[in-house]
């Protein structure tokens, strides 16, 4: 299990702390999405993957910037987390995130083959069936790390907004997953274990 605390001062060099993200640090947020993680069980690398998710940005998080990673920047991070770990974030940051609902879709058909896109040269990020779940996991973590809505923000309610989309994902991603949903929607937005 990863400490989160042992990795705070390098997300502070990285300069995460100096990201607003709703009503908290980046970091703080990056911290919660992990340890939701750790709670899915999902495997060590994607834990720390998802502790470092915003390294970058996102479609959703100061995509302005996503041209401009520079392969000093990615050689920073893959210092702290290793080179694989790294990919799985570069990967996360420069998704589209159209083209991960369509990966999805085309996933839970049987022998379906994700089609993961890079939003800023339209080509395909070659991904296999499991590292495309492991990337859809780290979003699942990084969806509800927004749970419970934050008072007094401006920016769009994904949880609520696409809670339809998500209750699917945390389903077909299976029990570990359906457990971390349901303990942090809590019962408005319930997955039954049994029908799952």
């Amino acid at each position: 299990m990863i400490d989160v605390e042992t990795y705070r001062d390098d997300l502070v060099r990285l300069g995460m702390h100096k990201v607003a993200h709703q009503d908290v640090t980046l970091v703080d947020h990056m911290f919660r999405a992990c340890e939701i993680l750790q709670d899915m069980k999902a495997a060590e690398n994607i834990c720390m993957a998802g502790l470092f998710h915003g390294a970058y940005g996102t479609e959703g998080l100061h995509n302005d910037d996503v041209e401009l990673i520079p392969d000093s920047r990615r050689a920073e991070v893959r210092a702290v987390v290793g080179p694989d770990v790294e990919q799985v974030i570069f990967n996360f940051s420069v998704m589209s995130y159209a083209s991960l609902g369509k990966s999805f879709r085309k996933v839970m058909r049987p022998n379906g083959v994700p089609e993961l896109k890079d939003r800023r040269t339209g080509e395909d990020i070659p991904l296999d069936r499991e590292q495309f779940l492991d990337i859809l996991r780290m979003k699942l973590g990084d969806v509800l790390a927004h749970m419970p809505t934050q008072v007094g923000h401006t920016v769009l309610d994904m949880p609520t907004e696409f809670a339809g989309f998500w209750k699917v994902a945390a389903e077909y991603l299976g029990p570990d997953a359906i457990n971390t949903w349901n303990k942090i929607t809590g019962e408005e937005l319930w997955i039954d274990p049994e029908l799952s």
